[in-house]
């Protein structure tokens, strides 16, 4: 019995313990400029809106639209991935677009991938594959948890292709079950082109910890 107390206590106390270390902003769920994002390659931006998908999506008033920089606060920007780590010139050029039908569980979303994120063999390296295919399937199904919020509980991968350097690749990912905390989603990437090449196919289960619905009132 007091071993299951100490698991289930140090976990919320840590928990709570952060939240209270983090800047207001973070709490408070604003944002503000970021500096780094106003090197955006706004050419790629231009062509991923000319398509015909892009625009499909754009005109759906079910569909919610943002970019992905605007997910999450300032402050934890510059250690993020895709507007972080590895944002800038030849890297990731862009602050994804995403589109999400938060009541059918479907989510599409762009990103262009520049030529300093490949691997030895020259082509874009596996581990930004997963690391969209991650983060894009599961905001697919946050909006099924009862909190709007989970982690990664696995996450299946499919390498079908390599993308090579410079490409615009579509993330197209889907909900397929949503039972309480547990929710399994499907998706795959390909390139952005008239005859796209399928780079990923991934199948993904999102849960949510019963600890979650203690921290409702922490907006992240």
């Amino acid at each position: 019995m007091f071993r299951g107390t100490v698991r289930k206590t140090i976990p919320l106390v840590a928990f709570a313990m952060g939240a209270v270390a983090f800047p207001k902003e973070w709490r408070k769920g604003q944002f503000g400029a970021d500096r780094k994002l106003n090197h955006i390659n706004e050419s790629v931006i231009q062509q991923i809106e000319a398509t015909d998908d892009y625009k499909k999506l754009a005109a759906n008033p079910e569909v919610r639209h943002y970019t992905s920089s605007k997910s999450f606060p300032e402050q934890h920007r510059n250690n993020y991935i895709n507007t972080g780590i590895l944002f800038g010139p030849d890297l990731m050029e862009i602050d994804p677009l995403v589109f999400v039908n938060e009541t059918t569980g479907e989510l599409t979303s762009f990103y262009h991938l520049g030529d300093k994120l490949i691997s030895q063999d020259g082509q874009i390296h596996n581990g930004i594959i997963s690391t969209i295919l991650d983060e894009g399937l599961c905001s697919a199904g946050f909006g099924k948890l009862p909190s709007k919020r989970g982690v990664t509980a696995s996450l299946q991968i499919d390498f079908e292709n390599q993308a090579p350097p410079q490409s615009t690749v579509v993330l197209h990912s889907k909900v397929i079950e949503a039972k309480g905390r547990k929710v399994v989603i499907e998706g795959h990437l390909q390139t952005l082109a008239e005859n796209p090449l399928l780079i990923a196919k991934a199948k993904c289960v999102l849960v949510e910890p019963r600890w979650f619905k203690y921290f409702s009132w922490l907006q992240i």
